[in-house]
């Protein structure tokens, strides 16, 4: 029950952070065009490729924290070594600024150098609460940090900074709430030894290939489409790749909650009930991205008109993100348990082949076809991904029962949604009221199909309603 009530607290801090993030894309888009959109999209890719590294310095924090309740140095020898490691890449990108420039066709050097360091160390404060089981505030400090880079984003470009502001507002939020976060796991911060940098070491040399592979899933298209396509294609793919990831959500939520239970169990192999923790993730992981794909093929030209007009022409790639995102999605359930239960050297293997696939694809079908290649290396690689991350499971650890006909039921309440849409769509008037309007009623005629349809998940919402 508490595992499920902090997944529930995770989630809703995810999704009023992900609103944020929609306000900014949304404003940014209203305001620069898809060609703005375009240009910040590809700082935060470089961004994300940049800060790699410390991704799995933060996966090993949590990792080791969560392993004993006991107070140790793992946190601060996370925290020297992502500060030393951000500090070194900036002064790098300054160093090459020309060559950064050039990419970028901008000055912002300096300013990416800063965003790294403010980004590197917010994400192991992060790190440093889901160690601690704290991943509800962890969710809700990145939620907080989000809403601030909103408000201030939006300050600096009307104040008449263009779109650098954007990355003024983002560099400012991660900074104030890198220091809120220390100032509140201060009891954490002790003087490591030598066998806590070794400790982390050991974990972060399998797990590193995993947060590559987040990153290639997420931004590796966009800096593959920067080379072939203009701007304003990358601002449309961006939005599209955005409203998937926000479907994505609940699944990340419980990946998240899972970790530092599985990491417990891990240790007493207690491999029964880690089957059946994963066995609930699953039941989950799909549950808005399934009938976000219905809804895409319904109502997705309607959806990211609200940026704009022109980004009406995603439409089919925004199909193709979705379904893409649902595959990473359970693929991730079964990833997330092998690195929890101590096998990263198992899910090293598992994102290997995936970061292969996505590149080699990415290249070769943008090259081909364009942004159309971009989404089906995407979906193909993600395929992959599912699959053998479910047969690497079941080899390791056991076999799963797949909730397949809560699935079943997922799916025929997303096909039943789309009936009603369709049936409804001529009497909604266009523009971004009725949008929302399709959007809700949509979402009503899924929610109400399902609960009436499964009874897992009519019994777990009961459950965590207390009734």
């Amino acid at each position: 029950m508490r595992r499920d009530r902090t997944a529930v607290l995770h989630f809703v801090a995810q999704l009023v952070r992900s609103l944020a993030g929609f306000g900014t894309t949304l404003f940014t888009a209203r305001y620069f065009g898809a060609g703005g959109l375009g240009f910040y999209s590809q700082i935060l890719a470089l961004l994300f490729w940049l800060k790699l590294p410390s991704n799995s310095i933060k996966t090993a924090v949590s990792k080791r924290m969560s392993e004993s309740d006991e107070r140790t140095g793992h946190f601060s020898a996370g925290l020297i070594a992502t500060l030393g490691y951000g500090v070194s890449v900036g002064i790098v990108l300054i160093t090459l600024s020309d060559f950064v420039n050039g990419y970028l066709n901008a000055d912002a050097s300096v300013f990416l150098a800063l965003l790294l360091v403010a980004n590197v160390t917010f994400d192991i404060v992060k790190g440093g609460f889901i160690g601690q089981k704290r991943v509800a505030l962890s969710g809700w400090l990145g939620t907080a940090e989000q809403v601030l880079r909103l408000g201030s984003q939006v300050g600096f470009v009307l104040a008449g900074t263009l779109v650098f502001g954007l990355v003024y507002g983002h560099t400012l939020s991660l900074f104030v709430f890198s220091a809120v976060g220390l100032w509140v796991l201060r009891d954490r911060l002790a003087l490591p030894g030598r066998e806590n940098f070794t400790d982390l070491r050991r974990f972060a040399q399998y797990s590193w290939l995993g947060n590559l592979r987040g990153v290639t899933l997420n931004w590796m298209d966009i800096l593959v489409l920067g080379l072939f396509v203009g701007d304003d294609l990358v601002g449309i793919y961006t939005a599209a790749w955005t409203l998937s990831s926000f479907l994505s959500l609940a699944s990340k939520s419980i990946k998240k909650t899972l970790f530092p239970e599985l990491s417990d169990i891990g240790a007493d192999e207690r491999y029964d009930q880690a089957t059946s923790l994963v066995s609930d993730g699953l039941l989950f992981a799909g549950i808005f991205l399934i009938p976000g794909i219905f809804g895409a093929l319904a109502i997705g030209d309607r959806v990211l008109a609200v940026y704009e007009t022109e980004f009406s022409a995603g439409a089919e790639i925004l199909v193709f993100l979705i379904t893409a995102r649902a595959f990473q999605a359970f693929g991730s359930q079964f990833v997330g348990a092998l690195n929890g239960l101590d096998r990263p050297e198992i899910s090293f293997r598992i994102n290997a082949l995936f970061l292969g696939t996505n590149t080699l694809l990415n290249f070769v079908l943008v090259f081909t076809f364009g942004w159309y290649g971009a989404a089906v290396a995407t979906l193909t690689s993600t395929v992959v991904y599912f699959v053998t991350a479910w047969v690497a499971f079941e080899s390791e650890i056991g076999g799963i029962e797949m909730p397949v006909r809560d699935i079943g039921h997922q799916l025929l309440a997303s096909g039943l949604m789309i009936v009603v849409l369709r049936a409804i769509l001529p009497a909604i008037p266009p523009g971004i009221l009725g949008t929302v309007v399709a959007v809700f009623a949509g979402a009503g005629v899924y929610g109400i199909l399902l609960l009436l349809l499964s009874t897992d998940i009519r019994r777990k919402v009961i459950t965590l309603a207390g009734v």
